[in-house]
């Protein structure tokens, strides 16, 4: 059995940076991307060769026929203020951040500012460019011992990356809440957490011996990897991998195994499809 149990495709802010990359394609002769413009190697290179972009590097010439395009995670300000006056610039940051970019509550001595994230992650790195005043929380380390370490003010502004585990922003939020009064908070991405869940709703009651699962994505995607992770969570004995293809697949491991998949925000459904194509010809012989 081969079995889609999440929604899937891109979300709405890889959809925005992929139809901006591609209008700026069509006035542009030459287009570069600072970042990959999604966290996917496999989707990002097929997107860069259909808009005949390439990665800017220390050496490229810029002028007025080139275009520098910053990616759907956001960038920083002084990467916007090296490029800006080189060449013509386009930001294709996903609405939903820069949304919340315009509810951030300005500086204020008497309140602590909190971002937890991953330090290293593009959109995280962004934050803080634009937003200097806050502290980091990074994720990838003891939140327990960070917390303890830190010296809080009564009132905190807490501000998530969009797609950090939802168990991991709890236990921040209600660690916070029992100690100072949390003014203002966002909540993280509603369609990455909505596929975590529907995952984890349908594999923590599989037999593991007879099961595998699939989240469709790259390892370089925060969402891929935290939907791997919550999967793991609720069945650590259930295998599985993240990939877009079918080819990067152990077929000793699925072999006779129903195989779920679950789909991380920065695949195309065209993607999803073709790995059930290649997944149900391969049940088949």
């Amino acid at each position: 059995m081969i079995k889609i149990i999440t929604d899937y495709g891109y979300c709405y802010g890889v959809n925005h940076a992929i139809e901006e990359l591609i209008k700026v394609s069509q006035i542009k002769k030459n287009v570069y991307l600072t970042h990959p413009l999604i966290h996917n190697a496999f989707e990002n290179d097929k997107l860069m060769a259909l808009a005949n972009a390439k990665f800017l590097e220390e050496d490229t010439l810029l002028n007025k026929d080139s275009a520098v395009v910053f990616s759907a995670h956001g960038h920083t300000i002084e990467e916007e203020n090296e490029y800006k006056d080189k060449s013509y610039t386009l930001d294709a940051t996903c609405p939903l951040i820069l949304s919340r970019y315009k509810q951030i509550p300005p500086y204020d001595k008497d309140v602590s500012f909190i971002y937890i994230g991953k330090k290293t992650h593009q959109e995280t790195i962004a934050f803080l460019s634009n937003f200097p005043y806050f502290t980091l929380i990074d994720v990838s380390y003891s939140l327990e011992e960070q917390l303890k370490n830190l010296d809080f003010k009564n009132k905190v502004v807490l501000i998530p990356q969009t797609t950090i585990s939802p168990s991991k922003y709890k236990l921040v939020k209600e660690a916070l809440e029992k100690q100072v009064e949390i003014i203002f908070t966002l909540d993280i991405c509603l369609l990455y957490k909505n596929r975590l869940l529907e995952a984890r709703k349908v594999l923590k009651e599989v037999n593991p011996d007879a099961s595998y699962f699939i989240v469709v994505g790259d390892t370089s995607s925060s969402n891929a990897q935290e939907i791997y992770q919550g999967i793991k969570a609720v069945n650590n004995k259930l295998e599985g991998t993240i990939t877009s293809t079918f080819s990067n697949l152990d077929k000793n491991i699925i072999k006779n195994k129903d195989i779920y998949l679950a789909s991380a925000t920065s695949v195309s459904k065209e993607t999803v499809l073709k790995l059930v194509e290649d997944l149900k010809h391969f049940e088949k012989e």
